[in-house]
């Protein structure tokens, strides 16, 4: 759309991209997707966007692990989706949500882990599982404000402003698309 949006109109553009979503994209994924925005983009167009920064590792583990159950709930909905949707029959007691944090890289890290031999059917197709085999299911990348910073100048973008919550867990960064040098 941003390609559509340069034909028409010169004006200038501010994309948003919130809520953290690119915490979904690994690390080494991060400059390639800088670099094909700021492709898209015109100069002096701005970006806003939004992302978790490091904290506290007991924290973030904690918030994967949540008591309540959440995390495990939203993950073991995906198999209760492809139950419905795909014709499968995953046995949702049969997976346990398992969650991880490396704080030197960012990466927290969510799986469903398998806690007995199985073979699951999806439409014509059986998978089988053995006992403890992992299921990747999403990443959520941190970031440092810093390495955040580097990354975008990297790939041309100024970083205008910085906006945060109260515990400055997670960051907005407004920032402008420099010109081509």
């Amino acid at each position: 759309m941003l390609a559509e949006v340069n034909k028409s109109s010169s004006n200038t553009k501010l994309v948003l991209f919130l809520g953290a979503n690119i915490g979904n994209f690994k690390f080494n994924e991060m400059p390639n997707f800088f670099n094909s925005l700021h492709n898209l983009l015109s100069e002096d167009d701005l970006v806003l966007i939004g992302f978790d920064l490091k904290k506290d590792p007991k924290k973030i583990l904690a918030a994967y692990n949540d008591k309540a159950g959440f995390t495990a709930q939203f993950n073991l909905n995906l198999l209760h989706r492809i139950n419905e949707e795909l014709d499968a029959n995953f046995r949702l007691n049969n997976f346990e949500h398992y969650a991880t944090y490396d704080p030197e890289t960012g990466a927290c890290k969510s799986y469903l882990i398998s806690t007995n031999d199985q073979t699951v059917q999806i439409k014509n197709t059986c998978i089988e599982f053995e006992k403890y085999e992992p299921v990747f299911m999403e990443i959520s990348q941190k970031y440092s404000l810093l390495q955040f910073n580097e990354i975008a100048a990297k790939a041309g973008f100024q970083p205008l402003a910085h906006f945060f919550d109260k515990k400055k867990y997670f960051a907005d960064v407004l920032l402008k698309r420099k010109k081509q040098s």
